[in-house]
């Protein structure tokens, strides 16, 4: 069992509700709020070799695919590692819901992400998504269709963070 400083607890605080703000800005369309989230040099990335680099790249693929649908994000128990009095590690299991006009969408996996302390605060500078299953809804009577994910990418995704996230 770990024993955490009052300034290690405040910093796994402080990347909570960083996570928690995440979220809940994005789900709420405030883009500018949310931006202000991630490290301007912010990197993403996913499994099918999909990524974008820099913060305003991001936000701008991200505001593009759902300004105009419902999304949920939710976000559970984390595993979070601090590395350095500026650096950090969290593996974030994670639902989301986004209504995708007649396929919305529900998916289920991890945010596997690296955070850096800047002048006013901690920012997510890196993240990956490793989704493990994935279900396509087209309403309740039409049933649901679902995929499941490699589970190696998460397991890779979680080796590849600094620190000790497992």
């Amino acid at each position: 069992m770990s024993t955490y400083s009052a300034e290690q607890l405040s910093t796994l605080e402080e990347i909570r509700q960083l996570k928690a703000r995440y979220s809940y800005l994005l789900d709420t369309k405030q883009w500018d709020a949310w931006a202000q989230l991630f490290t301007e040099d912010f990197s993403w990335a996913t499994e099918n070799d999909l990524a974008v680099e820099g913060r305003d790249a991001f936000v701008q693929m991200v505001r593009g695919s759902v300004d105009a649908v419902a999304t949920v994000h939710q976000f559970h128990a984390p595993v979070l590692e601090i590395l350095s009095p500026t650096t950090a590690t969290g593996l974030w299991p994670m639902f989301d819901y986004v209504a995708f006009g007649e396929t919305p969408i529900q998916g289920y996996g991890y945010y596997h992400e690296t955070y850096r302390r800047e002048d006013d605060g901690w920012r997510i500078s890196t993240q990956f998504l490793s989704r493990i299953r994935t279900d396509v809804i087209g309403g309740l009577s039409s049933g649901i269709q679902a995929s499941i994910s490699d589970l190696g990418i998460a397991r890779e995704a979680t080796a590849a963070l600094p620190g000790k996230a497992s």
